[in-house]
């Protein structure tokens, strides 16, 4: 890239000049470069963390428009971040889940900040047909749901639903 300040002749130019040389204005100079390339295709994945991020973001933007929501989102921000900043990576990254079954009960627990708004639990024997479902309920930061009858070899499948729009799906195999 050459930058012109002074040449009467290429002052002000701007445009392709002979399929090799592009003339630009930048802050009252003018600059030479090659022509720009197009850029290439995006994969899928690259779309995909796109779409993540723009969720993100949506979501961190309606959440400081709700003064309840930005509090808690203030309250759980580290130093020199705000409320924005602390929901969009609410949002960005999925819960971590924790899962403990004993005596016919599991247990299900988020780790870090995530808030979990539910949890639907299904219960499949072993040829995949759904017994029953239902929703986990809340105790002392433990989302709690009775197995009842279930059979050893039987798959449990958790949905974990934070307040950012998430989903955590996991199977566990009750043994």
């Amino acid at each position: 890239m050459a930058i012109s300040e002074h040449n009467v002749i290429t002052r002000g130019a701007t445009g392709t000049f002979g399929g090799q040389v592009v003339f630009r204005q930048r802050n009252g100079k003018t600059i030479m470069c090659k022509p720009p390339k197009p850029y290439p295709p995006k994969t899928p994945t690259q779309i995909a963390n796109q779409e993540r991020f723009k969720r993100a973001n949506d979501f961190a933007k309606q959440v400081i428009k709700d003064p309840a929501k930005k509090a808690f989102y203030k309250s759980i921000a580290k130093p020199g971040q705000t409320a924005f900043n602390a929901a969009f990576q609410d949002a960005y990254h999925k819960p971590e889940v924790e899962v403990s079954v004993e005596e016919k009960t599991i247990a299900i627990k988020a780790r870090g900040k995530h808030r979990v708004e539910k949890v639907k639990v299904a219960i499949q024997d072993p040829s995949g047909t759904e017994k029953r479902t239902g929703f986990a309920l809340l105790k002392n930061d433990l989302w709690e749901y009775n197995l009842g009858d279930i059979q050893e070899g039987e798959s449990i499948w958790l949905w974990v639903h934070d307040i950012a729009g998430n989903i955590v799906r996991k199977k566990y195999r009750y043994s």
